[in-house]
């Protein structure tokens, strides 16, 4: 892994979740994909090897160092929590191939903590967090278009990057 402070990069990728789909970003110097995949199966198995594998194959065709991955949070709503929890071990098992195969570093990161961390606010709202992106980081926001989803994954990946930036400048 490589500093971006001084004229290398890390490629971060962003992930949230969803019960049936997934939210990516990717960010490196200069560059940024967005994307959002969505399994149709009908099948709970059949769509969680979908959503793991497309996270594993997003990774690898973008050379990844590091995947940052929103937590799940246990809230009034067990029965979707349950099914986020489900999509994560789907995404953490294929991640963990590209892990033995290539170092590639994840993390999970609670919302309220990466929200704190960009905002300044923990319980930043939908629309602080569009707000954030469209004024402070203006150049990606055009890829995320209306979708909160890639919104929160841009803002994840660059949670991401600003926490490696950080151990580099503590480690010089």
């Amino acid at each position: 892994m490589t500093s971006p402070v001084y004229g290398q990069r890390w490629g971060v990728v962003g992930v949230d979740l969803g019960i049936h789909k997934i939210a990516l970003t990717y960010l490196s110097l200069g560059q940024q994909v967005s994307e959002v995949y969505e399994s149709h199966s009908k099948h709970r198995d059949l769509q969680l090897l979908e959503l793991g594998a497309y996270v594993h194959d997003f990774a690898l065709l973008h050379d990844a160092d590091m995947v940052w991955i929103e937590d799940v949070l246990i809230g009034n709503n067990r029965k979707y929590s349950i099914g986020l929890a489900q999509t994560l071990g789907a995404v953490l098992s294929d991640l963990g191939q590209v892990r033995l195969h290539n170092g590639l570093d994840t993390r999970l990161v609670n919302n309220k903590t990466w929200k704190k961390h960009l905002l300044g606010n923990g319980n930043a709202s939908k629309d602080d967090v569009k707000n954030y992106i469209r004024e402070v980081h203006s150049a990606y926001a055009p890829l995320c278009g209306d979708d909160q989803d890639l919104f929160d994954a841009t803002c994840i990946a660059l949670y991401g990057r600003q926490i490696l930036e950080r151990s580099t400048s503590l480690q010089l």
